[in-house]
């Protein structure tokens, strides 16, 4: 989730890109929703402190994408060891369901940014022994998962400095994870909390990112209260805002050919607030040459029946997001 008041970024000159991730247009758009669980909590205790859900409901649904965030220090709890092998069985448990159902798992680590050196999270962009750290979990990442049903994410939402200073960590992750033998897409996340509405044609992405697998895409989220957090404190701005927001990096994927995944977005499910989403849905949908996929935000068996972008079903009920994801996208 977003969690910052987003201001304007600085105008920033246009780069070229070294590869891209550009299949044919008219490509399926994988859409499907975020499972929260394993990253919730401090502790290690897996029901206490944190659980691990079950994609079994969205399945049936028939998404194409499940979406798993989860906290870096559970799965390497000491830098540079073996990743935890109970935390591992938990992914590996929710990879096994998605696949059998035909689904791609998103592996999302969550970590802002930061990596834990000695018990404390620490900037990757300026701590020498966290920047280790976290290249060395994404081979391993890629070591234990890395299948073609699969995608790996690099990190959820950084936000301590610029795309251009991410980028060359980004790259260093990248050359590790193809080493390892991944084939898969990898999903490179946007600075400053991967705000969709910074990235247009006049304020392109500015990294420089080189994946000798040619096959990325940018990561983005997208929420429409005022202050795009996705806390909905005040509410959905209007029923074109999240059209609005997106217009910019659809646009300027499609002049420099690299495809967005938009892996956070979701409304309340007030009027207002679905009529946004269906206009962000038609929105994305509408760009199969733009987007590789879309996930909704706030499934999970943890969160609370009032919870404003809760999705998994409250007595017995279908949520409208879920109904109106299925919808736009289901064949």
């Amino acid at each position: 989730m977003l969690k910052h008041f987003f201001g304007p970024l600085a105008a920033a000159l246009l780069v070229t890109f070294a590869t891209s991730c550009v299949p044919a247009a008219g490509a399926d758009i994988r859409w499907g929703v975020n499972e929260s669980g394993l990253e919730f909590g401090t502790g290690p205790v897996i029901g206490t402190n944190f659980v691990a859900p079950d994609p079994g409901y969205y399945l049936q649904q028939g998404v194409e994408l499940i979406r798993v965030p989860f906290k870096l220090n559970r799965l390497q709890p000491t830098p540079g060891a073996p990743l935890s092998p109970a935390y591992v069985q938990d992914l590996q448990s929710i990879i096994t369901k998605d696949s059998a159902a035909g689904a791609i798992t998103v592996l999302d680590p969550q970590g802002f940014g930061f990596y834990d050196v000695n018990g404390k999270p620490r900037d990757i962009l300026t701590d020498p022994a966290a920047a280790a750290g976290y290249l060395d979990m994404m081979t391993r990442i890629a070591q234990t998962f890395g299948s073609e049903n699969v995608a790996i994410g690099l990190m959820n939402e950084p936000h301590a400095g610029a795309d251009t200073a991410y980028a060359a960590l980004w790259n260093r992750a990248i050359a590790g994870i193809r080493q390892a033998g991944y084939k898969g897409i990898i999903l490179v996340p946007h600075a400053h909390w991967s705000n969709a509405a910074d990235i247009t044609p006049a304020r392109p992405y500015t990294g420089n990112i080189i994946d000798p697998g040619n096959n990325w895409a940018l990561e983005l989220h997208m929420y429409m209260d005022a202050d795009s957090t996705g806390t909905y404190r005040k509410p959905v701005v209007s029923a074109e805002i999240g059209a609005q927001r997106l217009a910019g990096a659809i646009a300027w994927s499609k002049q420099s050919h690299v495809r967005i995944f938009l892996g956070e977005t979701n409304a309340p499910a007030t009027p207002l607030g679905l009529a946004a989403l269906r206009n962000t849905l038609g929105e994305v949908a509408a760009a199969p040459d733009v987007f590789w996929g879309v996930a909704l935000w706030g499934g999970g068996p943890w969160w609370k029946p009032d919870y404003p972008l809760r999705l998994d079903p409250i007595n017995g009920q279908e949520q409208p997001q879920i109904a109106m994801l299925e919808q736009t996208f289901q064949k």
